[in-house]
C-alpha cells in the first residue's frame, strides 16, 4: 500500500482564511486514472475549498473526513460527524506547542 501526503492551506494566521496554497503535491502515480482506488482521509471539510482542490487533482477518489460542515459537506464522500457551519473546531495539531499538565494526577512519561 501507499500512504501519501498533499497539504493545501487555507488559514495562515488560525482565525481568517486565506488564499489556498498547494504547499505539497500528489506525486504523479497516484493521479493516474483521476485516483481511482485512491482513499483521501481529512480532518475536516468546512467551507469546501480545500477539498474542492483536492477533489480536482483525484475526481475519483474516495474522499473521507472526520467532521464535515453543510458548505463543505457535498463534496465528501463518507464524514463521521456533521457539525455546524459556525462550530470551530480545535485540533491538537493546529495548536501552539506548551506544556500541558498530565490528565491523570501519578501519570509517568
Amino acid at each position: 500500500r501507499i500512504i501519501e501526503t498533499v497539504c493545501v492551506a487555507s488559514y495562515h494566521d488560525y482565525t481568517s482564511q486565506g488564499q489556498l496554497q498547494v504547499l505539497k503535491e500528489i506525486s504523479p502515480p497516484l493521479l493516474a486514472d483521476d485516483g481511482a482506488g485512491v482513499l483521501i482521509i481529512d480532518d475536516l471539510t468546512d467551507t469546501g475549498k480545500t477539498a474542492g482542490i483536492v477533489r480536482a487533482m483525484m475526481p475519483k477518489a474516495h474522499f473521507a473526513t472526520v467532521y464535515a460542515k453543510p458548505k463543505g459537506r457535498p463534496l465528501v464522500d463518507t464524514f463521521v460527524t456533521e457539525v455546524s457551519q459556525d462550530t470551530w473546531i480545535y485540533f491538537p495539531w493546529d495548536m501552539g506547542f506548551t506544556y500541558q499538565k498530565p490528565i491523570a494526577d501519578d501519570h509517568v512519561g
